[in-house]
């Protein structure tokens, strides 16, 4: 490809052959285009002299450096390697109906549903979040809920190679504030819902508010599916310039349910949408799954998928990796849950305490150099509503574990709580809850859900929940 096919106004004589995209030098290889990235804590800039010397032909700048090479000036360098992406694999998502979701809480099991009514109805469709990327047959692992523009660009390529018709795709505050989707306009664009969460990366609300509300415009998306019960959803739907669907419980909507009926094995409601109403089973519990339900349903009705797969496609999701996982030993059951938020964990919590028949044990903790004010908060909201809780480490990343744990014990300690423990390594925290459990007890592990790792000091060290409760209840016979 010819530098200029990448969209930049170059000169005939800087009109050289590239072979390649690169934002890390370290992946830089002959022909390729460096792109200078700037950010909080890192300026590309700093790396061009790297990637020159390892075979770079030309640099994408937001400022010129005194380097001899073709170097092309920009406003954006994070908007120019999206859009240079795009082009660079001949805008695969051309080629493609592709959904995005947004929202603090929901995503990874809403585009789950809207994969499962997507092949009910017939169709083909890919899916990238959290847990993973499909297609095709193929299962890849996640490096990010939403992958930086290089890589998703080459994945929506050899999705569109493969035949697919549809993605539905997670699309996080991150990327959008980043700008990984620039040059996608989104078939259907989605919103779950919004809290606090990665007040680290953007400050404050308003900022992370902002962040979401830019997949709603006609740059990104074509149809806007929102929740009419949330907050920031209201506005959405007020000011959006977009087609919306609402979707809600609480408040007049497009798509909207009735009589919703809980137990640990599940959920069922009466669905309409668009006056097509019918009943809906789904095999995870709690209120926060109906609305994921309410949401992919209204995704459908957008893309003009039959009721039926909507009701049929809700049916077939038997599970979903780290989302409400129950392991039923012989002397409780464990639930596994990836609720990392104030506002995830309440409403796992809450929804355990549908149907708990006895008390609700519950280990979790906070991830290391992300957001701290939800530290606390957590800490109080999971004693409040736990019988018992183990306050232990999860991802700590460069912070010293015992630093994060005692901030999560100032929360428990403001509101008076004395139902707790502390314990630094996760696998005694989850040892200590099983052995402390009796009969009818649930032990809710919440925030690693489906990772297979514990990241500490850079370095992400194998460990999975769900393999560790299991590996606990073969030495014991449960």
């Amino acid at each position: 490809m010819q530098l200029s096919e990448l969209g930049f106004d170059v000169p005939e004589c800087d009109d050289i052959q590239i072979e390649g995209l690169a934002s890390d030098s370290s992946k830089v290889k002959e022909g390729y285009v460096f792109f200078c990235l700037v950010g909080r804590d890192n300026d590309g800039h700093t790396f061009a002299a790297d990637a020159l010397s390892r075979g770079a032909v030309a640099l994408v700048v937001e400022r010129r450096l005194a380097l001899d090479c073709i170097q092309i000036e920009v406003d954006d360098s994070r908007s120019a390697l999206s859009l240079a992406a795009c082009a660079f694999y001949g805008n695969p998502s051309k080629r493609l109906k592709i959904i995005g979701l947004t929202g603090t809480n929901g995503k990874t099991t809403t585009t789950y549903i809207v994969k499962s009514i997507i092949e009910a109805a017939g169709k083909s469709c890919g899916l990238i979040g959290t847990n993973a990327v499909e297609y095709a047959g193929s299962k890849l692992p996640a490096t990010l809920t939403t992958p930086d523009p290089i890589d998703l660009q080459r994945t929506l390529f050899d999705m569109a190679e493969a035949g697919v018709e549809y993605v539905v795709m997670e699309v996080s505050a991150h990327a959008l504030a980043l700008k990984k989707v620039d040059g996608i306009v989104y078939e259907v664009a989605a919103f779950t819902n919004f809290s606090r969460d990665h007040l680290d990366f953007f400050g404050d609300m308003e900022s992370y508010a902002a962040a979401k509300r830019l997949l709603f415009t006609p740059e990104h998306a074509r149809t806007a599916v929102i929740n009419a019960d949330d907050a920031l959803g209201a506005e959405l739907i007020k000011n959006s310039k977009l087609h919306v669907i609402t979707y809600g419980v609480d408040n007049p909507s497009d798509v909207f349910g009735i009589d919703l009926a809980m137990s640990a094995y599940g959920l069922s409601y009466v669905i309409n949408v668009f006056d097509s109403v019918g009943d809906v089973k789904f095999n995870l519990t709690g209120r926060f799954n109906m609305y994921n339900t309410l949401c992919a349903a209204a995704v459908a009705s957008a893309l003009e998928l039959p009721f039926s797969a909507v009701l049929g496609g809700i049916r077939n999701v038997k599970k979903i990796d780290g989302r409400f996982n129950i392991i039923n030993t012989a002397r409780c059951n464990v639930i596994i849950d990836f609720a990392h938020t104030d506002d995830g964990i309440a409403n796992i919590l809450r929804a355990i305490r549908e149907f708990a028949p006895a008390k609700i044990i519950t280990v979790f903790g906070c991830g290391g150099n992300r957001d701290k004010t939800k530290r606390a908060v957590m800490g109080k909201i999971v004693s409040t509503m736990s019988d018992y809780c183990f306050v232990t480490s999860d991802n700590p990343r460069f912070e010293p574990p015992v630093d994060i744990i005692r901030q999560i014990e100032q929360g428990i300690k403001e509101i008076g709580g004395t139902n707790y423990t502390t314990v630094v390594d996760r696998k005694e925290a989850i040892r200590a809850a099983l052995e402390m459990a009796e009969k009818d007890d649930i032990v809710l592990i919440a925030g690693k859900g489906a990772e297979q790792y514990n990241d500490v000091m850079g370095k992400k060290q194998p460990y999975n929940d769900e393999r560790y409760v299991m590996e606990i209840a073969g030495e014991n016979g449960f």
